[in-house]
């Protein structure tokens, strides 16, 4: 069996989320690296303008540090 590449390590956990998981990290991180000083609350409160969700703010935070943790695990390991 072919050894898994290093690049191919992050995305299963990844692709179990839902969508709006996955815009929500893709979108706040993208948001943090184009403009620097962004703050966390910032770049979710953004997200949650632009794409006119339920979710509250604490639920938005917990959702993105949850997925943060998992996808920084998975690729060190």
């Amino acid at each position: 069996m072919p050894r898994e590449k290093e690049l191919t390590k992050c995305i299963p956990k990844i692709y179990k989320r839902n969508a709006e998981n996955i815009m929500l990290f893709s979108w706040v991180n993208a948001q943090r690296q184009v403009v620097k000083t962004i703050t966390l609350e910032q770049a979710i409160w953004n997200f949650l303008k632009f794409t006119d969700t339920d979710w509250d703010m604490e639920s938005a935070m917990s959702t993105y540090s949850r997925l943060q943790k998992e996808y920084y695990e998975d690729c060190k390991s």
